[in-house]
């Protein structure tokens, strides 16, 4: 099949150059190697402050854009189809919108972080609904606004459990590339494991998207003086001061550092046990809590009162007792 585009205009403020030549699916099929090949470069860098990385990123998403409108007027997919009847040079082509959602979700980019996000929601989900036409995604099970909650006992075993699928399918796919001879069916099983395990990752993404755009919304509104942002509350911070050995390397470093306190380790030690027995003083002299008395609870304090009042009632006559002198 051959097809011929003409396309220009700007992209996010990115200028898009024209496309005036004609593409097969052999060319087709280069365009979508190098955007795979780009995609792996930017999952595996780390300098993403640099401007290699700026023009990296750039470079892939108009890149995609041109493959997306190319594979969108050969009408590949179709409605009616089954993914049997879908050929497996064709079968890789639907991951043209998954590389285009994960570039664009890349784009770090603060003054268009949101336009990039909201279009790189809008790519995973036409990948995700792709997949559902072809029985390679699951409808019911999935919520595209859903946000990424925090993992809880409801959740844990899912994630633990789509965790340990992802890392299978990644284990199979690698090991399947490095055969030296793809026959086709091997190929076909290729492409088919890339496309689920994108899925897994889109899945993953929108959730983290969702989550990202009220935070970026509550940016704008800042920016804009809608809402007035919370101070911040500096914490209370220890004064600097040196701490050495000796007397002598106390005089030494003293001298060279004026405007620091300087402390020998004897001298540490003492404020840091000081300090414990002050502690300590004031829990012992801390009033302690008084509990209500039971009355109807007898002590052995009050027993042997009581028992010794008895003894002395009955060694004691009543009347006697200090009768002041009378006989």
């Amino acid at each position: 099949a051959v097809v011929s585009t003409q396309s220009t205009g700007t992209l996010f403020g990115m200028s898009l150059a024209t496309v005036g030549q004609d593409f097969d699916e052999q060319s087709l099929s280069e365009l979508l190697k190098n955007a795979r090949k780009n995609v792996r470069l930017i999952e595996d860098h780390d300098a993403r402050t640099t401007q290699q990385y700026k023009d990296l990123i750039i470079e892939s998403v108009l890149a995609l854009e041109r493959l997306s409108v190319l594979v969108a007027t050969l009408h590949l997919f179709s409605n009616n189809e089954t993914i049997d009847d879908v050929s497996t040079e064709t079968i890789k082509f639907m991951l043209v919108n998954a590389f285009q959602g994960f570039v664009h979700q890349q784009h770090h980019d603060f003054e268009n972080r949101k336009a990039h996000i909201l279009a790189a929601k809008e790519y995973y989900k036409d990948f995700h609904h792709l997949c559902q036409l072809y029985g390679l995604a699951e409808k019911a099970n999935f919520d595209m606004n859903r946000t990424n909650q925090p993992v809880n006992q409801s959740n844990r075993m899912e994630k633990i459990q789509k965790y340990q699928d992802k890392k299978k399918l990644e284990a199979k796919l690698e090991e399947m590339e490095k055969r030296p001879h793809l026959e086709e069916e091997v190929q076909r099983e290729i492409y088919l494991s890339e496309i689920k395990l994108w899925v897994m990752k889109t899945e993953e993404e929108l959730y983290n998207i969702n989550s990202e755009i009220p935070m970026l919304e509550h940016m704008e509104k800042i920016r804009g003086g809608q809402v007035k942002q919370k101070p911040i509350i500096k914490p209370k911070v220890m004064k600097p001061f040196i701490l050495v050995k000796s007397e002598l390397q106390k005089q030494v470093f003293g001298a060279g550092y004026p405007s620091l306190p300087t402390m020998t380790l004897d001298e540490f030690y003492d404020e840091e046990m000081k300090r414990v027995v002050e502690e300590q003083e004031r829990q012992k002299n801390a009033p302690k809590p008084v509990e209500p008395e039971d009355p109807d609870e007898e002590t052995a304090e009050s027993l042997a009162k009581a028992r010794a009042w008895d003894d002395w009632k009955d060694t004691h006559k009543r009347g006697e007792g200090n009768r002041h002198n009378r006989s």
